[in-house]
């Protein structure tokens, strides 16, 4: 039983329970706990049952792509070029935002700066402030800004009212009080200024339907409850300029929002009802074809994030992988699970079975941009979208 962050609709249905007493966080962190979701009916909101002590894991414990100032996500690869996200964030947010001349810009919830950093070298007449509820980052932020610029835990009191824009990447999902967050952001806008959040999509990449920190995962529905409660104008939802990420633009409101969803509550609800069938039996299928796999047949998973480490929560013994998988040279060199991560050039010869850790929607096709693999005579686990959920390919 519980209460819709949006709506404040009650007695919200449980949509998923976690099968295994393991819950996995953005971050790759293995957890003993359930991961419950609850569905709401009447906004098609998500929402997960936060983690304990949730201010304080992000105040203390949530370090995020801080072990050099470049470290960054590979976004995808195209024409054998890596793009990290940072750039593509930041590049989309310029497409989409016309940023007037020396325009007062806020990063809400920007950790390191990185995004802000990036956006200050294309545009230096920016006046670019940062803010997050956290200290950990500050060293960062000192390499490239100026500490009246800065605010953690609590927002300035001189800055309600003073942006023309701000944005806010990949934080709204982690909030428990979504719209408390948003009337906040809302406060700090001029009048006719710019909201530009960035969230994941959960019917694009179905792992942020169970990742344990993201307390809450949208709906084009919801987000219109929750613009609307925060006296933002809702101009659009964009699912197309970011893979598996919603762009929700919004502004201080002065006349109604003619925003509509792009499909219907019932046609949300049922893709939702999709995803939790696709996650309710996987992690038996995949100890199903690891049974099926010779005995003490080395192995490798391929994808050192959350899809990679939720196949190795699964699996009965990790004593047969030698070695995660992955594509971006900022995680080459690493480890994880007490598993070195590798690039796939160095993929021993021995290693004919690949568990391949990434979005079931998008998985065939990476997998087989993997040059260096074509030619080998590989055994693929591949997580997939349909009633089957486990694909074998050699």
């Amino acid at each position: 039983m519980s209460t819709c962050n949006i709506c404040e609709a009650r007695h919200m249905a449980p949509a998923y329970v976690s099968p295994e007493n393991v819950s996995i966080t953005s971050l790759t962190e293995i957890r003993s706990g359930r991961t419950e979701v609850f569905a709401c009916a009447h906004c098609g909101h998500l929402q997960t049952t936060p983690l304990p002590d949730l201010d304080a894991y992000y105040d203390e414990q949530y370090r995020i792509l801080i072990d050099s100032e470049d470290e960054d996500q590979l976004y995808k690869i195209v024409d054998g070029e890596k793009i990290f996200r940072v750039r593509h964030q930041v590049d989309t947010l310029l497409g989409k935002i016309d940023f007037p001349h020396g325009a007062s810009v806020l990063d809400f919830g920007c950790a390191k700066g990185a995004s802000a950093r990036q956006l200050a070298s294309c545009r230096p007449d920016l006046k670019l402030h940062l803010f997050d509820v956290s200290r950990m980052y500050l060293p960062f932020w000192q390499k490239f800004s100026e500490p009246d610029r800065w605010g953690t835990h609590d927002v300035p009191a001189h800055w309600h009212g003073k942006f023309d824009t701000v944005f806010s990447m990949y934080v709204a999902e982690h909030v428990a009080a979504p719209v408390a967050f948003a009337r906040q952001i809302a406060s700090l806008l001029k009048p006719g200024g710019t909201l530009y959040w960035l969230i994941p999509d959960v019917a694009a990449n179905p792992a942020d339907f169970i990742v344990a920190d993201h307390v809450n995962h949208f709906s084009e529905h919801s987000l219109a409850v929750l613009m609307e409660k925060a006296g933002l104008k809702l101009r659009l939802i964009d699912s197309r300029s970011h893979e598996a990420g919603l762009i929700a633009i919004a502004d201080t409101r002065t006349t109604q929002s003619n925003f509509r969803p792009s499909s219907s509550l019932a046609r949300w609800q049922s893709d939702v009802r999709g995803i939790a069938s696709l996650w309710s039996g996987l992690g038996s299928r995949i100890r199903q074809f690891e049974t099926q796999r010779p005995a003490n047949e080395p192995s490798a998973i391929y994808g050192s994030g959350f899809y990679g480490t939720y196949i190795a929560s699964c699996l009965s013994s990790l004593n047969n992988v030698r070695c995660f998988v992955d594509r971006n040279p900022f995680r080459q060199g690493k480890s994880l699970l007490g598993k070195p991560i590798i690039d796939p050039r160095e993929l021993d010869d021995s290693i004919r079975t690949v568990y391949v850790g990434l979005n079931p929607l998008t998985a065939r096709q990476s997998i087989g941009d993997v040059d260096v693999w074509r030619d080998r005579d590989l055994k693929l686990c591949i997580l997939n979208d349909n009633e089957s959920a486990i694909h074998s390919a050699a």
